[in-house]
């Protein structure tokens, strides 16, 4: 797959060394980041650098993965540059179902992509994968729909009858594919529902819609690399601001389920609050 990055007008260079933080606010062995600079560094891929909300270099190892260079520069750079711009990125997929912007956030691992996938393979349009940008414009929360492709595990593609005959994998050693996707906008699209989805060792699907003064602290728990704000200040009143603004218009529903289940039966109860039940 060729290196691609979400945003058209950040430049993005291959160098042989990339720059580095000079005066960070926030560093360790990982990472080093100021209001407008951010360096990474990943053993066994190479290092990784991001400025000003518009420019990008990375420089991979001679043995690094090419899908794995991918994956971060598509991952954790792509979230410095949109923190570096102010723009909120939440950590989840979305699609646009009965006519409602939906956002799947939770934990990695907790099926975000896989319940996107298989609402977008049965009419559901797809938005965004894994990072979703979110913007406000007249006191309502709006998608950044900037993804083409989505990442599955192979019992995903198993479960939704997907043929892995020509995918990608994320990197040699994870059964996880980038699977194409057609996006179904490419224009702003309003935010209606926030589902975060948790796993329990219960049996059974639970579900709670959260209402007052938590849901603005359940917007703020799902914000893709929140640990970069300990180097952008900066950011947290803006964020603050509008994480309030989002909590007071859309829904938010949890989602406990068990950690062994068939994505068509967590879809389905899904549906019945998208519907309105």
């Amino acid at each position: 797959m060729p290196l691609r990055f979400p945003l058209q007008d950040v430049s993005v260079r291959r160098v042989d060394h990339t720059r580095t933080v000079e005066h960070p606010v926030y560093g360790d062995e990982y990472w080093q980041m100021n209001q407008v600079e951010f360096a990474m560094q990943v053993e066994g891929v190479g290092s990784f650098y991001a400025c000003n909300g518009n420019e990008v270099e990375y420089a991979p190892l001679p043995d690094a993965v090419p899908e794995l260079v991918g994956l971060y520069l598509n991952g954790s750079v792509y979230g410095a540059i949109l923190h570096q711009r102010q723009i909120l990125p939440l950590h989840g997929s979305s699609f646009i179902e009965k006519g409602k912007g939906i956002l799947i956030c939770g934990d990695s691992g907790a099926g975000k992509s896989s319940l996107a996938a298989a609402f977008c393979i049965k009419g559901g349009q797809f938005l965004t994968d894994d990072v979703t940008p979110v913007v406000l414009s007249d006191g309502r929360p709006f998608i950044v729909a900037l993804s083409d492709y989505i990442k599955l595990w192979d019992n995903t593609l198993e479960q939704l009858e997907l043929d892995r005959q020509g995918l990608r994998k994320i990197d040699r050693d994870t059964e996880k594919y980038y699977y194409p996707m057609d996006q179904g906008t490419t224009e702003l699209f309003p935010l209606d529902m926030l589902f975060i989805l948790e796993i329990h060792d219960q049996p059974d699907i639970t579900c709670a819609e959260i209402t007052g003064a938590e849901k603005a602290m359940t917007v703020r728990n799902e914000l893709y690399r929140s640990e970069y704000l300990k180097g952008m200040k900066d950011n947290e009143a803006i964020y603050f601001n509008r994480i309030t603004g989002i909590s007071k218009v859309i829904r938010i529903i949890r989602v406990r389920r068990p950690s062994r289940i068939q994505i068509s039966r967590l879809k389905s109860v899904i549906v019945k609050f998208i519907e309105g039940q």
